[in-house]
This record gives C-alpha cells, sequence and structure tokens, in this order.
C-alpha cells in the first residue's frame, strides 16, 4: 500500500491525539473546525481505516489511531533531524508550548518571552497557565513542550517517568495586604478571622501563611481561592485578605496606591523547575528556551535582591 500523505495533514491528525478535541486542536493550529474535520477525513481516506472516534464531547484514537499516531511521531522526529541538518548555524528554532505556574505566569514568562525574542529570534513561545499537580502529565501527554513549577515536587520521581528536571533559580514570595494593615499593632489586625488568598492550590507557600497565622498570631484564618494573581493583587489591596505573591511582582516596599509587604509573616524562597519529556526528545526549541529561563530567574533575583 503507497500513502501519499502531507505534513499538514499529520500535524493536525498530532494535535487532535494531543488534545482529544477537533475543536482544540483547531484553536492550537489556528484553523477552522472544519479544516480540521477535513484533513483527518482525508487521512482516513487514504489509510483506509478510521483513525478516531467520534464521541459526544471529544474524539477518541481508534486501535488503528494509535499506531498511525506513533508512526507519525517518528515522521516528526526524522524532520527536526533534518531541519537540524539543513541549518548550519544551528541556530535554535521553532515553536515551543510553555506551561507555567501561575506565579511563574506572572513574573517570568513576560520577560521570558522578550530575551527569547531578542536571543533567539527564531523561536516562538506560546505560554499557557499550568498547575503544578499537572505539570508531569501535561509534558508527557505532550500538551506542553516544556513546564515550569515553583514549590514542593519530587524530582527523583519524577526521573524515574522519563521526564527531564532541570532546577532553575528559586522564587521569592512574601506575605502582601492592604498598607492600612501596618498601622495595626501585630498582625492580624481585624477581622479576627483573615483570608489566606490563594493562587495556586498545589502552592504550598499559603499553607505555610496559614500555620504563621494560626501558631504566631492565634487565628484560624479562612482559606479563598483567588483565581490569578491579579486577583489576588487587588483583593488584598482592598483589605480583603494576604496572599503570598511574587517579590518580583509586588516589590519590597508599601506602594502608593495601598498593597504593601506585611512584616511578622514568614517570607519563602521557593524552588523552580523545568521539566521535559527527556532528553532524546528535547528540540533544539526547548532547550533554548531553558537557557532563557534560568538567566532570566538569576536576573530577577538580583533585581530583588
Amino acid at each position: 500500500m503507497s500513502l501519499d500523505l502531507a505534513l499538514y495533514q499529520l500535524r493536525t491528525f498530532r494535535e487532535v491525539a494531543r488534545l482529544g478535541s477537533f475543536t482544540k486542536a483547531a484553536r492550537s493550529l489556528g484553523y477552522a473546525q472544519s479544516s480540521v474535520t477535513s484533513h483527518i477525513r482525508s487521512l482516513e481516506s487514504r489509510v483506509g481505516m478510521q483513525l478516531v472516534h467520534r464521541l459526544p464531547h471529544g474524539v477518541r484514537l481508534t486501535h488503528s489511531g494509535k499506531i498511525f499516531q506513533e508512526y507519525a511521531q517518528r515522521i516528526f522526529h526524522v524532520v527536526d533531524e533534518m531541519a537540524t541538518a539543513l541549518n548550519p548555524s544551528d541556530e535554535a528554532e521553532g515553536r515551543t508550548a510553555v506551561g507555567a505556574s501561575a506565579l511563574l505566569l506572572e513574573s517570568r514568562i513576560g520577560p521570558l518571552i522578550r530575551d527569547c525574542r531578542y536571543r533567539y529570534p527564531r523561536v516562538h513561545v506560546s505560554p499557557r497557565h499550568l498547575s503544578i499537580g499537572r505539570a508531569r502529565e501535561a509534558v508527557r501527554d505532550g500538551e506542553v513542550d516544556l513546564a515550569l513549577v515553583h514549590g514542593g515536587c519530587v524530582p527523583d520521581e519524577w526521573s524515574a517517568a522519563g521526564i527531564t528536571v532541570v532546577e532553575l533559580p528559586d522564587l521569592e514570595v512574601v506575605p502582601v495586604g492592604s498598607a492600612a494593615l501596618l498601622g495595626s499593632p501585630g498582625l492580624p489586625p481585624a477581622p479576627a478571622s483573615p483570608r489566606v488568598l490563594v493562587v495556586d492550590p498545589d502552592c504550598t507557600s499559603h499553607q505555610v501563611l496559614v500555620a504563621a497565622l494560626r501558631w504566631e498570631h492565634g487565628v484560624e484564618p479562612e482559606v479563598v481561592e483567588a483565581g490569578s494573581v491579579a486577583g489576588a493583587r487587588e483583593l488584598a489591596r482592598a483589605g480583603h485578605g494576604v496572599a503570598m505573591l511574587p517579590v518580583e511582582s509586588v516589590g519590597q516596599t508599601q506602594e502608593p496606591d495601598g498593597l504593601a509587604v506585611l512584616p511578622g509573616l514568614p517570607r519563602l524562597r521557593l524552588p523552580v523547575r523545568a521539566l521535559w519529556a527527556g532528553p532524546e526528545f528535547a528540540l533544539s526549541a526547548v532547550t533554548a528556551v531553558c537557557r532563557v529561563a534560568t538567566q532570566v530567574g538569576r536576573e530577577r533575583a538580583v533585581q530583588t535582591a
């Protein structure tokens, strides 16, 4: 059997298989959903068998689809090798989907994108929010090429699962709240049960803050999810709670508009790690982005020292 397959069709199939949805694949690739549907139908027609099961909410690969996926991945590895061989300057290039935990998305992704554009003009960073608890799964399933996470994790367990783990510069987080709290003797001020504003439920920093309020200040705080760093910052500024936020995104002194770093509560340095699916699958673009992420972390640490 001779197959005449187009790379753009294989790329569409790869995204459908990775995301489990025609709609998500179309959004990821920048296609109309009808184009994605057409590409898959054309592939199925050319191979003479069904590759995906159409379900009420998404799609699932058939047995033939799983075999096809394995060979499609091999084809793209060969294409990547060819692109490297044809690039005599060995300049990193390609699009890298970078998933980042909420605090890193706020504090480091902007400088990462800026520096990548300057140092590696042919590398394009596509940022995505990624919860810490889903990092390994997202990397393993190809949802992201590189994951940047902070806080507690078990690198040895991730490495055993085929995930490459690289240590990056730490992230310092500080307790912030309304500057009006600074005028009160001791912490916490009114109300008697302050709120702890949580950005990422998987981050341990809010647990340390809760423990400090409980054991050192004798109150039982209410834990409230703020949804984002911006949401936590605004709620804290308005006096609705205390949040642990990156020092590089809030500064270390009282702001004119009412947000302050609060004394008497813990400051933490959280480990930051980059993850990707093994060195044999790491494209030059991924390793380039990881290098820039390391440099950005060092620069931000110097700026806030």
